[in-house]
C-alpha cells in the first residue's frame, strides 16, 4: 500500500458564513479545534462546496452583496495519477500543472444561484492568471479528487449510503462485467429512447397521453426511470439495528442519538480496516470530512475512532475534523491541528499552526518539534485562549486549587491552559512559539531563571544592576564557606548546600530585598513571573515537594482561608491578579 501524497493541500475561504477571507493549510489528517460556534463547521463546508457541484442560498452568505468564493491548492498530482486518466483529460490538466500543483477557484456570486452558473477557475502557472475551467479539466480533477464524503448528521441515509459504497467497492469490481451486462439490460428495458423498452412502459406514455391531451392538448408525458447503479441500490439498503435486550429490530433512524452515532464510526472503523488489507495503490484522493467524530462516545471508544482515521489517513484518505475533544490529537498530529477562533472583528480564522510557529522561531524546528516543552504532551493548550507556562511540579499541582480559592474561578473558566515546560531553558522558545501562534502567554519560573538564563534570552540585560548586587552576596556566602559558585552562581556539585538552598538564602537577606523586587518587575513587564523568595514552596510554606505536600497543602486551603495559610499572602494574590489580568491580553 502507499499514499502518493495526493491532497487538498489548502483552501482560502471567503464570505462563507462566519468566515470573511482566511486560509487554511491542510495535512493528510487535520484536526480542527475550538469552541461551540467558532465556525470549524463552515470549513468542512466550505471543502466540501468546493468539491461539488451545489448552490448555497442566502444564510451561507456573510455579506449578501458579495460573492462566495473557495479557492483550493490541490498537490501531490504524479504522472502515475494522470496515467489514470484519459488521455484528453491528462493532457487538460498538465497545461495548470506546476510542480504537481494546481489551483482551482469556486465563485458564486449571489444567493441561490443556478450550480449551472456558478463558475469555476483555474490559475495559469506562469502568468497566475485565472482562466475557465474546462469541462475536460473537470472531469480530470474529479477523477483524481472525488466528491467527499461528509459525516454530520446523525443516522443520515447519504452519509451511510456514502461509506456503504466505499465499503463494497471490492464488490463492484469483482463482479463489474456481470454488473455492466444487467445495468446494459435494465437501460434496454427502462430508458425513454431505447429500441427495445418495455412494451409496458411504452403503454402507459401512449395511453395517459391520450387522457392527457384533452386536458392540456401542448404538453407530453413520458415516465423516465433512472438506470441504477450500485449506489443506488445501496441508497434503497436499510441498516436494521436489533436491540438485543428486547428482540426488536429497528431502522438506524429510530435509534438513539448514541447509537447511531456509534454506528457510523464502526462503519468507519471497518472502511480503515479494509483499506489496510487491500493492497491497492491509492491513485486519487477521497476526502473525509467529519464533524465531532467523538460524539456520544465514551473515551475507549475515542481512541478506537481516532486511530482509525489516522489509519484512512494513510491510506488513500485526506482526513478533515472538527473536534471539542483533546483525546482526538495526540502528540503525533499536535503541529498540524488547526487552533480555529472567532470574533467581532475578525470572524472565524486560525491562529498559525504549531508546525508553522517553530519553524519561524526555531533553525532546528525537527527536534524542537518534540523538545520545547511539554506543548507536545499537553493538548490542553489547544483548547486555550492563553497559556500559563510552569516550571515546576508544584505549581502544576497546587496552582490550580489555589487559583479558584483566591478569585473564585478556575483556569477553565479563562480560558488558561497551564502547561509544565520541559525545563526552564526552554521559555523563551516556548514563549516565542506561542506567540507565532497568536496565543497570548505568560511564564512562572524559579529565582534562578534570572540569574541562569534571562540575559542569555534577552530578558535583562548583561550588566544589570541588580543581578551585580545579588551576585556580591552569593560571594560573601561563598567566602564564608557557605556555598560554590561557578561563573558566580550557585552549583549543587560539591556545595554545602543545594542551590536551591542557595536561592533562598539569598532571597531572606535584607540587602537583597531591593534587588530582587527590581528584578521581579523587570521579568514581571516582559511576561514573565519569578518567585522573589527562591521557588514557590517557600512562597507557600511547604517543606516539600512531594504529593503529601501538595495535598496537605490544598486540604489547608480549602478548609481554611489562603490568607491563613499562605505565609508570603499578598505575593499569591498579585500572582492570581496577573494571571487574570494575561487572560485579557488578546
Amino acid at each position: 500500500m502507499q499514499n502518493t501524497g495526493l491532497r487538498l493541500n489548502k483552501i482560502t475561504i471567503v464570505n462563507l458564513r462566519s468566515i470573511r477571507r482566511e486560509t487554511f493549510p491542510l495535512s493528510s489528517f487535520t484536526p480542527l479545534i475550538g469552541y461551540n460556534n467558532a465556525g470549524k463547521t463552515n470549513i468542512l463546508l466550505g471543502i466540501h462546496w468546493l468539491l461539488t457541484k451545489g448552490s448555497l442560498d442566502v444564510s451561507y452568505f456573510d455579506d449578501a452583496s458579495q460573492p462566495v468564493e473557495c479557492e483550493g491548492e490541490f498537490c501531490g498530482i504524479t504522472d502515475a495519477a494522470l496515467a489514470r486518466l484519459t488521455e484528453e483529460r491528462a493532457g487538460a490538466m498538465r497545461m495548470f500543472l506546476e510542480n504537481g500543483t494546481f489551483y482551482l477557484r469556486k465563485v458564486q456570486r449571489v444567493p441561490s444561484e443556478n450550480p449551472e452558473n456558478i463558475q469555476y477557475y483555474v490559475k495559469v502557472p506562469r502568468s497566475k492568471e485565472w482562466v475557465p475551467m474546462s469541462d475536460l479539466f473537470r472531469q480530470a480533477y474529479m477523477r483524481l479528487f472525488p466528491e467527499p464524503i461528509r459525516i454530520q448528521d446523525l443516522g443520515g441515509s447519504d452519509t451511510n449510503t456514502r461509506l456503504l459504497h466505499e465499503i463494497f467497492k471490492p464488490l463492484e469490481q469483482r463482479f463489474a462485467g456481470e454488473f455492466a451486462e444487467i445495468i446494459t439490460r435494465l437501460h434496454d428495458l427502462l430508458d425513454v429512447s431505447s429500441e427495445t423498452r418495455a412494451e409496458e412502459l411504452n403503454t402507459f406514455d401512449k395511453d395517459v397521453n391520450s387522457m392527457l391531451k384533452p386536458l392540456f392538448p401542448s404538453v407530453r408525458l413520458s415516465i423516465d426511470i433512472p438506470t441504477p447503479t450500485i449506489e443506488t441500490f445501496l441508497q434503497s439498503s436499510s441498516l436494521l439495528v436489533t436491540d438485543e435486550e428486547d428482540g426488536f429490530s429497528r431502522h438506524i433512524s429510530e435509534t438513539g442519538m448514541g447509537s447511531q452515532r456509534a454506528i457510523q464510526m464502526a462503519l468507519v472503523r471497518y472502511l480503515a480496516d479494509l483499506k489496510k488489507k487491500s493492497k491497492t495503490l491509492y491513485l486519487n484522493c477521497r476526502l473525509l470530512l467529519i464533524d465531532s467524530p467523538e460524539l456520544f462516545l465514551h473515551p475507549q471508544a475515542i481512541e478506537l475512532v481516532r486511530v482509525s482515521l489516522k489509519k484512512l489517513s494513510q491510506e488513500g484518505y485526506q482526513v478533515i475534523f472538527a473536534t471539542h475533544s483533546a483525546q482526538m490529537v495526540t502528540s503525533d498530529d499536535v503541529s498540524t491541528a488547526l487552533l480555529i477562533r472567532k470574533n467581532k472583528s475578525r470572524g472565524t480564522f486560525m491562529r498559525k499552526r504549531m508546525e508553522d510557529a517553530v519553524r519561524t522561531v526555531c533553525a532546528d524546528a525537527p527536534s524542537q518539534l518534540q523538545t520545547l516543552f511539554s506543548l507536545s504532551n499537553s493538548n490542553e493548550l489547544l483548547f486555550a485562549d492563553y497559556v500559563l507556562l510552569t516550571e515546576g511540579k508544584t505549581e502544576w499541582r497546587v496552582l490550580p486549587t489555589l487559583f479558584e480559592r483566591m478569585t473564585g474561578q478556575s483556569f477553565a473558566l479563562i480560558k488558561c491552559a497551564l502547561v509544565r515546560q520541559g525545563g526552564v531553558s526552554n521559555t523563551r522558545k516556548s514563549m516565542q512559539v506561542l506567540k507565532a501562534m497568536d496565543i497570548p502567554v505568560r511564564a512562572i519560573v524559579d529565582l534562578d531563571y534570572a540569574f541562569t538564563s534571562a540575559v542569555h534570552d534577552g530578558f535583562l540585560e548583561p550588566k544589570d544592576p541588580d543581578l551585580a548586587a545579588c551576585r556580591r552576596l552569593f560571594q560573601d556566602y561563598s567566602h564564608a564557606g557557605q556555598m560554590r559558585l561557578v561563573n558566580g552562581i550557585p552549583v549543587n556539585r560539591r556545595s554545602k548546600m543545594s542551590a536551591s538552598d542557595a536561592y533562598a538564602l539569598m532571597a531572606s537577606d535584607p540587602d537583597a530585598e531591593a534587588p530582587l523586587l527590581s528584578i521581579h518587575l523587570k521579568l514581571r513587564r516582559k511576561g514573565i513571573w519569578v518567585w522573589r523568595y527562591g521557588a514557590i514552596e517557600e512562597h507557600l510554606g511547604l517543606a516539600g515537594k512531594n504529593e503529601k505536600s501538595w495535598s496537605d497543602f490544598i486540604e489547608r486551603i480549602r478548609k481554611k482561608s489562603p490568607e491563613k495559610v499562605i505565609p508570603h499572602y499578598e505575593d499569591l494574590k498579585a500572582l492570581c491578579d496577573w494571571i487574570v489580568e494575561g487572560s485579557r491580553e488578546e
